[in-house]
């Protein structure tokens, strides 16, 4: 820590400027009539890196830091605080015990000058690492839906864990967070780490940028604005947060110090009040006003929000119709990938005016109240759960964005939550994709050696793929992914359906004749299911009721034979499903063997 560090900088009061304005709208908006029909009277207030309680100006003046702000906007709220009979709870950390046992000094002479907030504050004070402090602070938190909570996390440099950050994202309690995004903490460490490393000292740096940014955000290629929105992506969009991110400059060079990340589920208050009036406030106050107009500043400001929309579910969990099928849950409405061929799920979705057109459809909305219904549900149905659940016959669980050319990291996400959660529960999850897998998969300490993993496939035809699955995920990008997890000893799968035959409406050349070298391309997997396009479906899809291909089913016995024989001698379990040349009824339950 350097000598100076708590004389005030011009950056540090603006900050501390933006948590009060910030800090007053959520005690606002939740001391609201309209919030107080629907919430509890609990509140928390956490504050990651506390310091000693204040700085010091130029002219020797203190100032309040982050725990004192807190407290004193809670004073000047305390009447319609004490009104509603909110309690909040505070909880300070900070590693240095010298700076606790002053910011508990600080704090006491706080209450004692107004000994009125004391029936309205808790406050409890953290002496250590707060990565390691957390466990202990989630402990003494209600995980519920209806005790919000503030997060403020304000690091010197790059202290805080990726994962910890998670954790608290992790809770059914609506968070909103203030995070000081270090921009010249992750760019020291980044120098060090991009060379060869030949210390103790610059492993531990390397580990700590590792354990900063996550192993999903790549900072060697790179440059620092994308591993920053990387990294948002990664955590707070996965997690269906909308962020703004001030760019807070130094105050003797025209660089960035740090963002200052505001994270909420609530778009409103993310985009119009804090991006759109009190961050465009300070850029106004700090550059000055521009010929351009206020856009001028709201477009320089960072935001991010998730590619999918949130809805409430009032179910999840279902026993599915489909064949070689069992349990179910389709968690996403609605698929990116936009398939031709067409794709069952959007028909039913148009039929049952969930969607009215093809590009509604490719807009997916998240059941945002997934994970509150799985604990409700698995309780309800884990004993009638014979064998798995698969994830998803109406949607894909790992959605690709064809423009970001990436998993849909909101999708991605509550996916692997919804598979963890059925693991820990000792139910087996089977999944199939038109996405790839995440190296997340991998740990198998995390999911279940039981799980299933497939991929679909059903030609390696370019022009097919334009036409047919224009949005899904490269060929060979769904290939190595599945190749990656058997190369682990997990277990893989590949769905051939719906099989096309040669000739389609929009290609007359598929190419599909050629089975042998898709099958060559998914020798590793253990289980394979083939099956025909449905004539019927397409005719209707594309309002062409002439014949498709008059001799379909000679060609789908020729591609059955092809199949068996292509799994017989690579051991290979097969089943072809009903309604294509070849089907059997004994090889339908070939997933819950």
């Amino acid at each position: 820590m350097k000598k100076d560090y708590w004389k005030i900088k011009p950056n540090t009061k603006t900050k501390l400027e933006m948590l009060q304005d910030i800090f007053d709208v959520w005690l606002m908006i939740w001391n609201a009539p309209k919030q107080q029909k629907r919430i509890n009277k609990e509140w928390y207030i956490l504050d990651l890196f506390a310091g000693r309680g204040w700085y010091d100006d130029e002219n020797g003046k203190e100032v309040n830091g982050s725990p004192l702000v807190f407290l004193e906007r809670i004073l000047f709220k305390e009447d319609s605080l004490r009104k509603n009979n909110i309690k909040i709870k505070l909880f300070f950390v900070d590693e240095n015990k010298n700076y606790i046992k002053q910011l508990q000094e600080r704090v006491n002479d706080f209450l004692t000058k107004h000994s009125n907030i004391k029936n309205i504050v808790e406050i409890k004070f953290y002496t250590g690492d707060c990565n390691e402090k957390t466990k202990e602070i989630l402990l003494q938190i209600m995980n519920s839906s209806r005790n919000p909570i503030f997060l403020f996390i304000d690091p010197w440099g790059i202290g805080i864990k990726k994962e910890t950050i998670k954790s608290y994202l992790n809770l059914s309690n609506p968070i909103d967070i203030l995070f000081n995004f270090s921009e010249e903490g992750k760019r020291r460490a980044q120098g060090v780490a991009l060379k060869p490393i030949k210390s103790q000292k610059e492993e531990k740096i390397t580990h700590s940028l590792d354990v900063f940014l996550g192993k999903d955000v790549d900072y060697k290629t790179k440059e620092k604005l994308e591993i920053l929105k990387d990294y948002v992506k990664s955590l707070f969009i996965a997690n269906m947060y909308h962020v703004a991110g001030y760019d807070m400059e130094y105050s003797s060079r025209k660089d960035i110090v740090y963002y200052l990340l505001f994270a909420s589920k609530n778009e409103t208050i993310t985009k119009k009040i804090v991006k759109g009036s009190i961050f465009l406030k300070y850029k106004e106050k700090t550059k000055g006003n521009t010929l351009f107009g206020k856009e001028f500043y709201i477009n320089s400001i960072l935001s991010l929000s998730p590619r999918c929309k949130a809805m409430p579910r009032n179910s999840l969990l279902y026993k599915t119709k489909v064949e070689y099928g069992d349990w179910t849950i389709n968690h996403i409405g609605g698929c990116m990938h936009g398939c031709r061929f067409p794709c069952y799920a959007m028909m039913m979705a148009k039929r049952f005016g969930w969607v009215k057109t093809y590009d509604e459809w490719r807009k997916p909305k998240i059941a945002k109240n997934a994970m509150e219904l799985l604990e409700q549900e698995i309780q309800k149905y884990k004993n009638e759960i014979d064998h798995f659940v698969h994830l998803c016959f109406m949607t894909d669980p790992f959605m690709y964005d064809y423009e970001a050319k990436d998993l849909v990291p909101e999708v991605k996400e509550l996916t692997l939550k919804i598979i963890e959660r059925l693991n820990k529960e000792g139910i087996k999850v089977n999944t199939l994709t038109k996405g790839f897998y995440p190296d997340e998969i991998l740990d198998k300490k995390r999911f279940s050696p039981e799980n299933e993993y497939g991929i679909t496939l059903v030609s390696l035809n370019e022009e097919f793929k334009k036409e047919y699955e224009p949005y899904s995920a490269p060929y060979e990008k769904r290939i190595e992914s599945l190749k990656k997890l058997a190369n682990a000893g997990l277990k893989t799968w590949v769905s051939m359906e719906p099989y096309p035959p040669p000739s389609l409406p929009r290609l007359k050349n598929t190419g599909s004749e050629n089975i042998e070298e898709i099958l060559d391309k998914i020798k590793f997997v253990k289980k394979l299911v083939f099956g025909k396009l449905n004539y019927s479906r397409l005719s209707y899809y594309s309002c062409n009721n002439s014949s498709i291909w008059e001799e379909s089913n000679d060609f789908y016995e020729k591609m059955v034979k092809k199949v068996k024989d292509f799994c017989r001698r690579n051991n290979i379990k097969c089943h072809i499903k009903k309604g294509t040349p070849g089907f059997r009824y004994e090889t339908m339950n070939i997933f819950k063997e």
